[in-house]
């Protein structure tokens, strides 16, 4: 996680402003590709770098496999020719995995020359991308600030601290693209452990990180700045924990339909702190099939997942009864509730195609101020 004494370091308001404000540019919902340009952008931008890249070491922990540049034109580049694999001066930031900042690049011991057609560079920073388990997944090299004079220790620490946050993003799309790929249901539930017990809690890091930060003497600005974003961050973590929730699997899917609804509405509770009131009606494990038990609780989770991201509920309840050959399920929260109807958004969708599949309907009763009413229902014999 980013650790505080990184922030406590940065003493100048209008630095720790910059830092702030590089970090909640990153895209954290861009593609991988697109992400490390981003960071390596906003690096170099942070300081005032001419030139700026991203190595991303590779495998063998001693050479990079790709290299992401920031100031360089396509001409310059295509002059070049071949990346850099991570000799010279940039071999020494992979060695030691530790910043490295130079005054002038040539008479640096480990200087090997620049190639052919290659811009020629003085000053250097260098800085280690660290994931939130150690590894270093590569390093921001900058070079050359605008304004002719050698980066300093600030400018160290600023980059540093970048360097960690793009670390926990990079971390975050990393487990995006993997939740994308894999389809199994171990995996899964493995992806949505790591969301739960390592990105939020490197996220609460984050935060704390910022909240040491805060002091009595702090700059107005700046001290309003922080505080938007540890809201921000607040947000962040719920929505990664509905997340969470959206794509868990079913536990105890061989049991009983009524254990297998408790342990849905009791991981409200535990992940969205949530109260929710369950009532079942008797016996009803003997009145559904297997098929619309299944479905059932597939609905209950959409509804519960769109309770959670939209309606700003603290309590919930949900009945699960039988009406002739129906099954109906009640889900009443006491949240905001809106004007309806609603429009035909994803949940809604999903929600009515489902229950129309089994022969049922769903229906939204809400207003302003009174909360919001899902009913669905389905043929409780299929």
């Amino acid at each position: 996680m980013l650790e505080a004494m990184t922030f406590h370091q940065i003493r100048d308001p209008e630095r720790l402003h910059a830092l702030i404000d590089a970090i909640l540019l990153i895209e954290t919902d861009a593609e991988l590709t697109d992400l490390l340009a981003t960071i390596v952008e906003t690096a170099s931008e942070l300081v005032g770098a001419t030139y700026g890249a991203l190595g991303v070491v590779s495998q063998d922990g001693r050479t990079l496999s790709r290299f992401v540049t920031y100031g360089f034109s396509d001409e310059q580049r295509a002059l070049v020719g071949h990346e850099p694999h991570g000799h010279g001066v940039l071999g020494e930031v992979i060695k030691n995995a530790t910043p490295l900042r130079i005054e002038e690049i040539a008479g640096h011991d480990s200087f090997v020359g620049f190639p052919a057609h290659h811009v020629v560079m003085r000053r250097f920073l260098g800085v280690p991308v660290k994931t939130g388990d150690g590894h270093v997944f590569g390093n921001l090299y900058l070079t050359d600030p605008t304004d002719g004079e050698p980066f300093d220790e600030q400018d160290e620490q600023l980059v540093e601290a970048f360097g960690r946050a793009a670390g926990l993003v990079i971390d975050q799309a990393t487990l995006r693209h993997q939740l994308r790929e894999l389809t199994l249901s171990e995996e899964r539930e493995r992806l949505a452990r790591d969301l739960h017990d390592t990105v939020i809690q490197r996220l609460f890091g984050v935060g704390l990180a910022l909240q040491i930060t805060l002091s009595a003497s702090m700059d107005d600005e700046v001290r309003t700045r922080i505080n938007s974003s540890l809201d921000e961050l607040d947000t962040t973590i719920h929505e990664i924990r509905t997340t969470i929730f959206e794509i868990d699997q079913e536990d105890f899917q061989g049991g009983a339909f009524s254990t297998r609804i408790k342990v849905l509405t009791d991981e409200v509770a535990a992940r969205l702190g949530i109260d929710v009131d369950l009532r079942l009606a008797a016996d009803i494990d003997h009145q559904i099939g297997s098929r619309c038990a299944h479905h059932t609780i597939q609905a209950l989770r959409e509804a519960l997942s769109n309770l959670a991201r939209h309606s700003g509920a603290t309590a919930a309840r949900v009945d699960v009864d039988v009406d002739a050959n129906l099954i109906v399920l009640r889900v009443t929260d006491d949240g905001v509730g809106f004007v309806s109807p609603v429009g035909p958004g994803r949940g809604l969708r999903n929600l009515t195609s489902r229950a129309r599949d089994l022969g049922g309907d769903c229906t939204i009763d809400s207003a302003p101020g009174r909360g919001t009413l899902v009913r669905w229902t389905a043929n409780r014999l299929d």
